[in-house]
Formats: C-alpha cells, sequence, structure tokens
C-alpha cells in the first residue's frame, strides 16, 4: 500500500490547535472585530441611483421619508430598503412581443388570447396596443398593489374590451382608431389611479395595428370592394324615395285644401239657407195669411216650370168643365203666327 502524501502523524492534534489559538487569540480577535466593523460600516448605508427613490422599512414599518438620489445611512440589520426606479419608462405590451430597440422582431403568434375582442356588431377582430407607464407613489405601488405588472394588465385589457364594444368593424379599421386610442388612454388612467390605485401615470397608449382573424379576411375585402356599389344604390334609392314622398305630399296638400274650400263653400251655403229660412220665419210671423199665399205661389211657380201641359179647372160655370190650354203649343208659336184653335173638351164650354 503506498504512503500518503500527509500522513496523520504531521497533523497537530487538539491540544496543539488550542494551544496555537491561546498564543494568537489577540490577533483573531482583533481581526474579527475588524471584520464586525466592515460589515456594520457596509450595512449602514445604501445608495439610491439617480432614477430612482427608497422608503426604507425600520422594524416591517415604512418610514414617512422618501429618499432620493444619493448615499443614506441606515440601521445595519434593523432596516429594509426597497427602492423603485421611478424615472424609469415601463412599457407592457398587447397581443404582441418585440425585442427593445428591434421593431423589426415583433412576433405576434401566440398572443391573439390579448388581442382577440368583440366589436360593437358583433364582429371579431385584433387591436395590439402597448401601455408605457411611470411609478408616481412608490408606496402605493410597494405596499398596496400585488402582482403590480398583471395588475395593470388585466385593467388595460378590460378597458380595451369595452371600449372596442362601442365602435363598429369598419370604424375600427379605418376613422375611430386615433379617437379609441385616446380614449383607452384617458379611461385606464383614470381606473389606474381612482378605481384600483397603483400609483403609476400612463405617459403613451400606442395601438399598433388592428386586425381581421383570417377567416374574416377575405369577407372584409369582399365587403370594400361592394362597399361603393352599394353606396350608389342606398343613394338613388333615397333619392326616388325622397321624390315619391314630395309628391304625396303635394299631393296631400291639393286633397286638403280642395276639402277645406268645399267645406266653406257648404258652410256658407248652409248659412244663406238658415239665413233665408229666419228671413221667411220673421215675415211669416208678421203676416201669416199673405206669406203663406206668397210661399204657395212661389212654389207653384216652380211646378209649372218644370210641367210640359198645364191642365186649368173652371168651376164658375157650374158644369165643372175642363179646359186644356195647349200651352206648349202656344209657346212653339212664332211672332205673326195665329194660335191654333183650343180643341174642345167634352162637358165643357166652347
Amino acid at each position: 500500500m503506498a504512503e500518503r502524501d500527509f500522513p496523520h502523524d504531521d497533523l497537530p492534534g487538539p491540544q496543539e490547535i488550542i494551544a496555537m489559538l491561546k498564543k494568537n487569540r489577540r490577533f483573531i480577535l482583533a481581526g474579527l472585530g475588524l471584520l464586525a466593523v466592515v460589515v456594520i460600516a457596509f450595512g449602514s448605508y445604501f445608495q439610491v441611483e439617480p432614477e430612482e427613490e427608497a422608503v426604507v422599512l425600520r422594524f416591517g414599518a415604512p418610514l414617512t421619508e422618501n429618499y432620493g438620489p444619493g448615499l443614506h445611512f441606515k440601521i445595519p440589520f434593523v432596516d429594509e430598503v426597497h427602492t423603485v426606479a421611478v424615472e424609469r419608462q415601463h412599457r407592457l405590451e398587447f397581443g404582441f412581443r418585440s425585442d427593445p430597440g428591434k421593431d423589426s422582431d415583433v412576433v405576434e403568434r401566440g398572443y391573439e388570447g390579448e388581442s382577440l375582442m368583440l366589436t360593437g356588431d358583433l364582429q371579431l377582430i385584433h387591436v395590439r396596443w402597448s401601455l408605457i407607464y411611470k411609478i408616481d407613489d412608490i408606496r402605493i405601488w410597494l405596499f398596496e398593489v400585488k402582482e403590480q405588472e398583471e395588475t395593470i394588465r388585466d385593467i388595460s385589457k378590460a378597458i380595451m374590451r369595452q371600449l372596442v364594444g362601442d365602435y363598429s368593424l369598419h370604424e375600427l379599421l379605418t376613422v375611430k382608431l386615433r379617437e379609441l386610442q385616446e380614449l383607452a388612454r384617458d379611461e385606464t388612467q383614470a381606473a389606474l389611479r381612482d378605481k384600483v390605485p397603483t400609483g403609476v401615470v400612463v405617459t403613451e397608449l400606442s395601438i399598433r395595428n388592428t386586425d381581421v382573424p383570417d377567416k374574416a379576411r377575405e369577407a372584409f375585402e369582399r365587403f370594400n370592394r361592394t362597399e361603393p356599389s352599394v353606396k350608389a344604390e342606398l343613394s338613388q334609392a333615397k333619392a326616388e324615395l325622397d321624390q315619391i314622398t314630395g309628391d304625396a305630399e303635394r299631393e296631400k296638400k291639393r286633397a286638403v285644401g280642395g276639402a277645406q274650400q268645399r267645406y266653406a263653400e257648404v258652410v256658407r251655403n248652409a248659412e244663406g239657407e238658415a239665413g233665408a229660412f229666419l228671413s221667411q220665419w220673421e215675415e211669416y210671423r208678421e203676416a201669416k195669411a199673405i206669406t203663406r199665399q206668397w210661399l204657395y205661389l212661389q212654389a207653384m211657380t216652380k211646378v209649372f216650370d218644370n210641367a210640359d201641359r198645364k191642365l186649368v179647372i173652371d168651376g164658375n160655370d157650374g158644369g165643372g168643365a175642363l179646359k186644356l190650354l195647349p200651352l206648349d203649343a202656344f209657346l212653339g208659336t212664332r211672332a205673326g203666327d195665329s194660335p191654333p184653335a183650343a180643341p174642345r173638351v167634352q162637358g165643357g164650354a166652347q
């Protein structure tokens, strides 16, 4: 068996070690003291960078002062320091992920669950946006919010989905994108400040793009191709409707005007007849016999005017003879002609 390089006989025993420690205890204590001083010295201050702020916890309770950039003292093994970069811009991306400084390296696949939303006209759309914020209140950020970044993500997604539901698909793909971006920024800031205080300030919200799902893209392109013809047909139909409505309105006015004129005429005639009747009634009350005779003669005049033959009864001779006067013949004779002889009537005078 080969001999070892360090045989056990060469090692110092326990008594020798104790003797050596006793002999050098001053140097050992001095070294330990120096080490303690170094540890305490390094643990009694902390450095805050120019873009940071710090809060010190003493026995687990935060001190009232926020510490700015610079060198600050603390109690070793008692104080706990939390620093937050308050001047740094923090960026969150929704529906895509990018490599900072490389706009070409953008990955959208795999993040469709964040961007897929439902519009107000019940269409599907992908909305991809980014949110940039700064930490404004480090005490709220550190001690009142758990999982700060996930909280901000959830709030921003909820607000964006709610706002997208107020627009149609066509609006979100064309003219309303900037309006949506401004509303989403304001609503997100209000929610992060009032509804769920997080101690952050939204500095920018930018919508990267809006797009329809692949299966709906073809339908949307077909809609864009047919939209001009549909608008032209709608304009023509509206013009025809306006013309028909105008003609009907004019015909209505003519009919109403004619009816009003006939109504006024009927009222005037009725009022005239009523006035004439009242006049006759007054005359009748003043002279009943004369008025009755006049009405009788007036009525008989109308009767005789409408009769072709007139029959006169003469009862003065006591014979009850009837004479038929051919007045139509007399009316038909010319001036200078002798009237025809009156025919005899049986039982009457010549």
